[in-house]
């Protein structure tokens, strides 16, 4: 899977941009602020329906202007859309169609992204970490979006039941009935898939030169008591989840830790290491898909800011066997481009685009 063809309009300093793009490497060049990083942000926003770097629509459309639109061809046949408008509205459209919902958007592209806010899974939140196995999950395992689902509107009826401050316990019993049916379901799902992913995550660490990064652990915490079904931990937490106003145990609280010798692993690692070992399980939650559907597409911006040159090539090395396409950002085309033209082909001949105040243009390519 990959974008042939990506149009933005009115995306932060992007007036227009019409893209032609390539299969492997295609290489946005720029100073800092000249807008590379807002193609990778438009391109992201076509696979989830949002910015990266933003929640708020408004902050994302160009000054003085009543909305963005983004939209790519990809080589699937699908086509695929994005209006935001400042007043909030805005549409969503799979080959004209209206969509849904952003999952859909992400069905048809899966999509990983490597930024300096990667980096920080490791000593951020539970929901930064649990993100990561829903993403495989949630491409590798059809039912999750919907048990997913039942499982958030039943947990958001039972918090509205705990603020009320006083409860009826059949009422209550309901929705913990089914949060539990689903919650259930969703824990099976993301266990599944967690045991894989971590020995794609091992295999990729053993496979670096001998460091601590060879005895990071990673285990996987569901949200709730082992001993106990999750109706019982449900019944167990209620008179405590009534004096707090909302649920503090379930699939919702679930965590990945990653660990060295006991001891959480961004305490014991250098900075560096921490982020092979990120890239690494970016890596392993891309192998994982191409396992059951086509591969995903990556987003790398500015690499060489976060890793030195010989993990650059590891990285390159590991994502050439595992990504569609990549579209990668830096500042100087020299530096960026080497770790990928090292690669097999079509990995070795990037197609380059320059970025200058919001214009973007293409480099003519290097076999012409």
């Amino acid at each position: 899977m990959a974008l042939t063809r990506l149009l933005i309009s009115n995306f932060r300093n992007i007036s227009q941009a019409d893209l032609f793009l390539d299969a492997g490497v295609n290489l946005f060049c720029g100073v800092n602020g000249s807008g590379k990083t807002s193609v990778l942000e438009a391109v992201h926003m076509l696979a989830t329906g949002r910015s990266f770097r933003s929640r708020q629509h408004k902050s994302v459309i160009q000054h003085d202007q009543p909305g963005l639109t983004v939209f790519t061809q990809l080589d699937t046949g699908l086509n695929l859309g994005v209006e935001r408008l400042a007043n909030g509205s805005g549409r969503v459209r799979i080959n004209q169609a209206a969509a849904e919902s952003s999952s859909q958007l992400a069905s048809c592209l899966p999509l990983q992204l490597i930024n300096s806010d990667s980096f920080s899974a490791l000593d951020g939140g539970p929901g930064v970490r649990r993100r990561l196995l829903d993403w495989t999950v949630f491409h590798v395992e059809h039912l999750f979006a919907q048990e997913w689902k039942n499982y958030q509107i039943a947990l958001k009826q039972r918090n509205a039941l705990l603020r009320r401050g006083k409860i009826d316990a059949d009422a209550i019993g309901i929705w913990e009935h089914q949060l539990a049916q689903s919650g259930e379901r969703v824990d099976s799902l993301r266990q599944g898939q967690f045991h894989e992913l971590r020995a794609a995550v091992t295999a990729l660490l053993v496979g670096l030169p001998l460091s601590l990064l060879h005895k990071v652990d990673i285990s996987y915490r569901r949200g709730w008591r082992k001993e106990v079904e999750l109706a019982e931990a449900f019944r167990e937490s209620r008179e405590g989840d009534l004096s707090q106003g909302h649920t503090r145990t379930g699939p919702h609280r679930a965590d990945l830790r990653f660990t060295v010798a006991g001891e959480p692993a961004h305490n014991v690692l250098s900075r560096g290491q921490q982020k092979m070992l990120v890239c690494a399980v970016r890596t392993a939650m891309a192998q994982l898909v191409c396992r059951h559907r086509e591969k995903p597409v990556f987003l790398v911006d500015d690499l060489p800011a976060e890793l030195d040159e010989y993990n650059q090539q590891i990285f390159a090395h590991w994502v050439g066997r595992c990504a569609s396409q990549v579209l990668v950002t830096g500042i100087e085309e020299g530096t960026t481009s080497r770790p990928w033209r090292q690669l097999d082909a079509p990995w070795n001949c990037p197609k380059v685009f320059h970025v200058e105040h919001g214009k973007i243009s293409a480099e003519a390519s290097a076999a012409q």
